[in-house]
């Protein structure tokens, strides 16, 4: 079993500002974040017990890690060779079969190939493409560890699959909104940030409670925290000429067997008796980029808000994914 280390793993997660991690996290290597270099080490089990010192090494660095079948451990040998080998020259992205080769073997993926009009991108020579299964049995054989592992991911993914796996891992962390802050954390450590850093912003709730905001019409967002530290935005886009639509996110990836929902409704501060309400499911993302909801969303006119301010009311609730249903936390 030939063993393989990415030396890009993700930097340390900063530490806990208060409350208890609500996932298990490995630490950090001692002394500092991870070296940047992107080497591929391969670790064979040597007799001199080579093997297993790289091993140790690669564990306890959160070195992205990535098996190969074949061979037993002391039949191994140590090589190191450069992980870009496994991208597309072209495209840059992973390697994923069918791979082709022109006459001098330069290799592309083939939705790049398909574009090259028989000419090869490199040596620009006539190119009669051939498929080179060795390189594919490579790609397919290597498993490569999450670019997270040193936040908790444990995973061994495809490395053609790697990036479609970051982009829904659960130990992403996400991204502090606030502007210029540029923090990175997870549901259990908002409550210490926003406490420590942004000691103005945020409204605590709780789940299943009605409760009143006010909102600022100039504001594009209002950070609201949960009673289990996730983080809610209650997103303000201005329309014109038609009003603000209204619409809820929580910084988050994945769904952690949790999902939610939120109703808003505004009220009229002309006509008390004319009210807007909608009902929709909170939309996930890892990190506010200016980007809202298209699904749903709660469009108020401008003749509902006289000043600058806007009284909305607000209730989120949070359900427990069950084989495909949803429980309700109140009878959790």
């Amino acid at each position: 079993m030939a063993k393989f280390s990415f030396d890009d793993a993700e930097e340390d997660p900063p530490a806990a500002a208060s409350g208890g991690d609500k996932r298990k996290r490995e630490d950090g290597p001692p002394g500092g974040a991870p070296p940047k270099a992107r080497n591929l080490a391969v670790g064979g089990g040597e007799p001199d017990g080579s093997a297993t010192v790289g091993e140790e090494r690669a564990e306890g660095s959160g070195r992205k890690v990535v098996e190969t079948g074949g061979g037993e451990a002391d039949e191994g040998i140590s090589v190191r060779i450069d992980p870009d080998v496994l991208d597309c020259s072209i495209c840059f992205e992973p390697l994923r079969p069918p791979l082709y080769q022109c006459q001098n073997g330069h290799v592309a993926c083939f939705s790049c190939w398909s574009r090259l009009s028989n000419k090869c991108h490199i040596c620009s020579h006539d190119a009669n493409f051939a498929r080179n299964i060795a390189l594919e049995k490579i790609v397919e054989s290597v498993k490569s560890s999450c670019s997270y592992a040193n936040w908790g991911c444990s995973k061994l993914v495809s490395y053609s699959l790697r990036d479609a796996h970051e982009e829904s891992c659960l130990f992403a962390p996400s991204v502090c909104p606030i502007p210029g802050c540029g923090y990175r954390g997870f549901t259990g450590w908002w409550s210490g940030h926003f406490f420590i850093d942004h000691n103005a912003e945020g409204l605590r709730f709780m789940y299943g409670q009605h409760f009143e905001v006010n909102l600022e019409m100039s504001v594009p967002f209002l950070v609201l925290l949960a009673e289990d530290d996730h983080l809610f935005l209650v997103l303000n886009k201005n329309v014109m000429p038609f009003g603000h639509a209204f619409s809820v996110v929580c910084l988050r990836t994945g769904n952690l067997n949790w999902n939610f929902l939120y109703e808003i409704k505004a009220i009229s501060s002309a006509n008390t008796e004319n009210s807007l309400q909608l009902k929709a499911s909170v939309t996930n993302t890892r990190e506010w980029g200016g980007l809202h909801p298209t699904e749903a969303f709660l469009l108020v006119p401008y003749v509902f808000c006289k000043s600058s301010k806007l009284t909305l009311n607000l209730s989120i609730e949070r359900f427990a994914d069950v084989g495909g249903g949803y429980v309700t936390s109140s009878v959790l």
